[in-house]
């Protein structure tokens, strides 16, 4: 079994393109989802201290 994680900011527009990006993603490849799992947590900025959601999708196939 083999896994793609996608992480992206919790926001509508954010999750509307991580949608996109995880279904071409899944077209590209034909792969067939056996399990996958969401979680919730906080990631720091690049240049920041501030901490952002975000949410982490995981994808075994």
């Amino acid at each position: 079994m083999r896994v793609q994680t996608f992480v992206g900011k919790v926001s509508m527009e954010s999750l509307q393109q991580m949608e996109e990006h995880i279904n071409e993603w899944l077209a590209e490849h034909n792969v067939e989802p056996k399990h996958i799992k969401q979680s919730f947590g906080y990631e720091r900025g690049h240049q920041s201290a501030v901490q952002e959601p975000v949410i982490v999708v995981t994808v075994w196939y």
